[in-house]
């Protein structure tokens, strides 16, 4: 089986779709039963994550900086709230939160495009940052060893996928809170996510300009003044000035180009990063949080159904070790949320340490009065 592109460690991440999955345990030996069983329970948490989307979109409606609708005479949640729904969103969807420290360390490290990139993050009034999939990229960046005339290779940690929440201070001039999805971001290029982030020159580039340019400038002067000093004509002093003028505003223009390019390059690599923004980036970690609460279940299940009774621990290292045989990729399960779903189903007991999964004919007409309640309550308003 081909992997995803660049990814190297998955963690928790589960790289493979549910359909995939349930047609992998099929051919383990998951018997029909237990696959209607299943089926049945994929259609029970779409139908509650739907629910529970409902819900959030309608939290976040008042903090949603692109909203066009007019908000209703409901008070709206509290901010913090919807950003603590946010947050449990992202970690159903296996990502992993980055700690103040690791994005502080991120934030000082230069640019490999060769930009110089400054972010104040006592602008925002709360920012988190979260993370599925990584992986080293070698990449080559300019040696001031090598008085930047020679390239070498590095290794840099590279986030499959990136989610930003970030909300400002000033409520004024940036209301709402702000979502936004990356994938494919170098650790060292963090600050590039920020919409605030300011581009500064290399030190490289500044002394080059100067050198250059001050050069080329000192020469202009000296040589206009040689000019004055012989000219007779005012006609040919002011001459002597404009070109003096048109010199000196050249090599200021090139420090502009220059930070004009530095700008076209953070554009173009936001460009191809961006995924998605706000009320979308919400339905999209939604069903990301779906299909991955959605396989720790159906795999858990099935590991119970094909092995029998196991402990928790038994059971983990079931799961991964399947997944590592046919795949050949090693993932850290989350057995105990999964576990703790799979009772409020109804589907597993435990008896003490050890957790056995019920039979498939029993679950079944269950899971069916379950499916036909819901199918038969009314829509809500």
């Amino acid at each position: 089986m081909e992997q995803p592109q660049r990814i190297t460690q998955y963690d928790h991440f589960i790289p493979l779709g549910i359909g995939s999955l349930l047609n992998a345990l099929a051919d383990s030996g998951l018997e029909q039963h237990a696959c209607e069983a299943a089926g049945l329970l994929r259609r029970l948490l779409a139908e509650d994550f739907r629910s529970r989307l409902d819900r959030l979109r309608r939290d976040y409606r008042p903090f949603n900086p692109d909203r066009e609708l007019l908000l209703d005479d409901d008070p709206p949640a509290e901010d913090d709230g919807v950003i603590d729904a946010i947050d449990r969103l992202l970690k159903q969807g296996n990502h992993i939160p980055l700690g103040r420290e690791q994005i502080r360390q991120a934030l000082e490290r230069s640019s490999p495009y060769g930009l110089v990139i400054e972010i104040d993050l006592e602008r925002y009034r709360h920012v988190t940052l979260y993370y599925r999939g990584k992986s080293s990229e070698q990449v080559e960046i300019r040696d001031w060893r090598r008085l930047f005339l020679k390239k070498r290779r590095v290794s840099l940690l590279r986030y499959s996928r990136l989610c930003l929440v970030l909300q400002y201070r000033d409520e004024e001039e940036h209301p709402g809170i702000h979502i936004k999805l990356f994938k494919d971001i170098l650790r060292a290029d963090l600050e590039m996510l920020f919409p605030d982030c300011r581009v500064r020159m290399k030190p490289f580039d500044k002394i080059k300009l100067a050198l250059t340019g001050g050069g080329g400038t000192a020469g202009g002067l000296l040589a206009t003044l040689g000019k004055i000093s012989a000219a007779v004509s005012p006609w040919t002093i002011a001459v002597a000035i404009g070109g003096f003028a048109a010199l000196l505003w050249r090599q200021i223009s090139k420090v502009f180009v220059q930070r004009t390019r530095y700008a076209a390059t953070l554009a173009r690599n936001l460009y191809y990063h961006n995924l998605d923004n706000n009320a979308g980036a919400l339905a999209y970690l939604s069903e990301l949080a779906l299909d991955e609460e959605t396989k720790e279940l159906l795999l858990s299940w099935a590991m119970l159904q094909l092995h029998g009774p196991q402990t928790i621990e038994q059971l983990d290292d079931r799961c991964e070790e399947w997944f590592a045989e046919r795949y050949g990729i090693a993932i850290d399960f989350d057995i105990e949320d999964a576990l703790r779903k799979l009772q409020g189903y109804g589907l597993v007991e435990a008896h003490g340490q050890t957790i056995s999964a019920l039979p498939a004919e029993q679950v079944l007409p269950a899971l069916r009065a379950r499916w036909n309640a819901l199918i038969d309550a009314p829509a809500a308003d």
